[in-house]
């Protein structure tokens, strides 16, 4: 060995020592807190006090056992197996929070609580947390079949396939562990979606349920927050588009939770970027003798919501009108979600233009459920811009000084569904003031998937680094990943020696120091 391999293995040795150092310190420091609750603060999650930013894993068997229910990963003697496993995973990834099926499978239909308490007691060892998932929109590790509209309309108050009602059921889990801190919140589904039988997407029920479940679960448990359990992105009926942002605004709803699949070369899928063409806007205003003033210009982002403000000049009263003006050479789709002109507040919710009018080469519609919070949108399909405008009639009470704001989103051509990426979720956790979970996110290796390119586990690593970097830095508040095994790093697992755990460690340790 020559000298200069001598000094590198050392100053190895060093930095890895001082890196488990930190991570000993991180760990000691968790037991002020282990017995707090977690709570919220606008964004971000809070324990013992101070904000709590955290990753973790999916570890969906964790309640599996030999003598009354396993679906996944098998222990033969849990008691000793399942410390291992949350010891394992928060040593090497830095873990704190596990999501795990905690189904009425896993309790013989709620008559033996001791797989579940196994978990309670084990987590609350590690000193990490919790989060129980209360049912499974799907009919894996579930005798309770797929969850259709009729379901969600009202037959989760019925036995199911189960001797509990899933509202028995769910009164029964929360009644038993709503004093114990182990428990970060409660996931009511796995993946929730609404479609009637034939496929026919059903909002209302879902939204229904939500409302009332999660209004019922606070009402026996005012310690613990609650979220839904909705994936997020397209094609999810009754949880997409404009119902994902209506379904986390109940105020029973804590947390916005999103599954980040599928988009493994995007560190932040939706993230704005520049447009090809640009597309400059401004506000303007026009005075009773038809005096034009413009607000200052504005390039804007390709999808990405910006809001436009200025205030309307000293001019003729009764004020003309008020829009946007647009110059530049670009074609495609601009969208307008709310405006408002000091104490009026226009929105496109009934499903109209709302009184809009446009010039050529302009072409108005609405489209529902891509405003920011779900809501209807102006929609202008667009094509070379320069000196087009977009108007609507001022109130007649408007003055010199009267703020306005207008809602604006540019897009490349074709309409697209705007509510549906990452991006786009945390947006609506920032209007919403409510924080944002990535309750799962995978990469493949070992198979196919979907036709893309296999990972090895040095570029999964890679591509997770880059997603948690970009998710954090854009204000989100905890991620986990689907899912930790304890013997396998193929398919979506991942285990002792893979990249991603180091990866996952560094996170925690800033996090935890942030």
């Amino acid at each position: 060995m020559s000298t200069a391999q001598a000094w590198l293995r050392l100053g190895t040795a060093v930095l890895a020592t001082a890196f488990v150092a930190g991570l000993a310190f991180w760990w000691a420091n968790l037991d002020r807190s282990a017995a707090a609750f977690v709570g919220k603060s606008d964004t971000h999650f809070t324990l013992g006090g101070t904000p709590f930013h955290f990753v973790g894993v999916n570890m969906y068997n964790a309640a599996g056992d030999p003598a009354i229910y396993s679906c996944g990963p098998w222990m033969a003697n849990p008691d000793e197996e399942l410390q291992q496993w949350f010891h394992r995973a928060k040593v090497e990834s830095g873990a704190t929070v596990v999501r795990f099926w905690a189904f009425q499978s896993y309790t013989a239909g709620g008559t033996d609580w001791s797989a579940l308490d196994r978990v309670m007691r084990v987590a609350s060892k590690e000193d990490m947390k919790v989060i129980p998932v209360l049912e499974n929109q799907w009919d894996s590790c579930t005798e309770g079949g797929i969850k259709d509209a009729t379901w969600y309309a009202g037959a989760y108050q019925r036995p199911y396939g189960y001797p509990l009602s899933y509202r028995d059921y769910v009164r029964k889990v929360v009644e038993r562990y709503r004093d114990n801190p182990a428990v970060f919140g409660w996931m009511l589904i796995n993946e929730a979606e609404s479609a009637s039988a034939g496929g026919q997407e059903d909002p209302d029920a879902l939204y229904g349920f939500a409302r009332d479940m999660s209004a019922f679960v606070h009402a026996l448990d005012t310690n613990h927050l609650v979220t839904l359990g909705v994936p997020g992105g397209a094609g999810k009926p009754g949880a997409s588009g404009g119902h994902y942002g209506a379904l986390h605004a109940l105020p029973t709803i804590d947390f916005l939770t999103y599954h980040d699949y599928g988009f493994d070369d995007a560190a932040m899928p939706g993230l704005p970027v520049d447009l090809a063409s640009p597309l400059i806007v401004s506000v303007f205003t026009q005075d009773n003798s038809w005096k034009w003033a413009d607000g200052g210009y504005t390039q804007l982002k390709s999808r990405a919501w910006q809001t436009l403000s200025t205030n309307v000049p000293a001019g003729a009263q009764p004020y003309q009108r008020m829009g946007l003006n647009f110059v530049g050479q670009f074609t495609g789709d601009v969208y307008i979600g709310r405006v408002q002109v000091g104490t009026h507040d226009y929105t496109f919710n009934d499903g109209t233009t709302g009184g809009w009018q446009a010039n050529s080469p302009f072409v108005l519609d609405n489209v529902p459920g891509v405003g920011i919070n779900g809501g209807d949108a102006l929609h202008l399909s667009v094509s070379p811009t320069e000196g087009s405008q977009i108007s609507l009639p001022l109130p007649d009470d408007v003055q010199a000084g009267t703020p306005i704001s207008v809602e604006v989103y540019a897009d490349g051509p074709g309409q697209t569904n705007l509510s549906d990426s990452l991006a786009a979720a945390l947006h609506d956790g920032a209007n919403l003031d409510k924080p944002l979970v990535v309750d799962e996110s995978g990469m493949v290796t070992c198979q196919p998937d979907g036709g893309r390119p296999l990972e090895t586990p040095a570029s999964r690593a890679a591509k997770f680094d880059a997603k948690l970097g970009a998710f954090f830095d854009q204000g989100g508040a905890g991620y986990l990943v689907w899912t930790w095994n304890p013997e396998s790093d193929c398919s979506y697992d991942f285990t002792t020696g893979d990249p991603l755990n180091g990866v996952l460690a560094r996170y925690a340790a800033n996090l935890r120091g942030a």
